[in-house]
């Protein structure tokens, strides 16, 4: 239990620095998006860049990405019924089955380094290229319905993704066995270890809870964490993962809900109450049920 404790303090600690900076003024807004977009652009590929190439890449490892399509799918079909069934208005209608299709793989990453090093983030790597693609053009379909400027945008933002465009790099480089020279592994490791710092500081400087329906509530939380824990382990024994992969399986398809959810919300003129309240909370959750899962996994 100790263990456990000082490998979890300080991506705790620096999550609430972040709440801190909030509540001081030091970071608003503004400041929380520039954080994220560092990381999009800048230190998240690095971060693959000095992960990716080094690791070795097993047969089983691929079946991660096909998990993530099959969890994205059916949360997306529940979500669907679950909206309709409780009577949402489209604006929180679309909220919902967005922000149950977009795993915030960022908040389950710092845990995933602590716990498993390289070999796991590279797992969770895999496991996240259908979250970056096919969940994130569905939610943007999804929340389209209420406006046009995401459709508009998505396929040039996802050709000139630096990530995406990363990744694709990071793994031919793994298949070919090509590394990058010895200076410049070493700038992309300083680099990418400013990833998960940044992702705590964002995440806790976007922290917000506001009142809204709490079945609606209820059932966000419930379809995100409940429903994707479930469909995690079900899919991990489906296909007969073990060690490692199973859990990164399994804790990646717990992952709280993204906060792209805000970002799309306010800018398709969404139900942005909500979608703040639904991502915070999903991610209140995620802090007790990551340190059990570590325990159990």
């Amino acid at each position: 239990m100790f263990d456990l404790a000082f490998l979890l303090a300080p991506a705790y600690t620096i999550f609430f620095l972040g709440m801190l900076l909030r509540k001081t003024s030091v970071f608003d807004d503004y400041a929380a998006d520039v954080l994220f977009r560092l990381v999009h652009q800048l230190t998240l590929p690095a971060l693959l860049l000095s992960v990716l190439p080094y690791v070795a890449i097993s047969r089983t490892m691929y079946l991660l990405p096909l998990i993530s399509i099959i969890l994205i799918l059916a949360t997306i079909a529940a979500a669907t019924l679950a909206a309709k069934a409780s009577g949402m208005n489209n604006k929180s209608w679309a909220v919902l089955v967005s922000g149950s299709s977009i795993m915030n793989l960022g908040f389950v990453m710092p845990f995933i380094q602590s716990f498993y090093g390289d070999d796991g983030l590279a797992r969770l790597f895999l496991f996240g290229i259908p979250n970056g693609l096919s969940a994130c053009a569905i939610a943007y379909t999804f929340a389209g319905k209420e406006g046009g400027a995401c459709k508009k945008e998505l396929n040039k933002k996802l050709m000139v993704s630096p990530p995406l465009l990363t990744l694709i790099a990071a793994l031919l480089m793994n298949a070919f066995g090509l590394h990058p020279a010895p200076i410049a592994v070493a700038v992309l490791h300083s680099i990418g270890g400013l990833t998960i710092p940044l992702i705590l500081l964002g995440l806790g400087a976007s922290f917000r809870i506001s009142k809204v329906n709490p079945f609606h509530l209820a059932a966000a939380i419930t379809l995100r964490m409940l429903l994707g824990l479930a469909l995690g382990v079900w899919l991990a024994n489906l296909f007969h993962l073990e060690g490692l992969d199973r859990a990164i399986a399994v804790l990646s398809a717990s992952a709280p809900a993204g906060f792209d959810i805000m970002r799309l919300a306010s800018k398709e003129k969404l139900d942005l109450e909500y979608a703040a309240t639904f991502a915070t909370s999903c991610m209140i959750a995620s802090m007790l049920l990551v340190p059990l899962l570590l325990t159990i996994l």
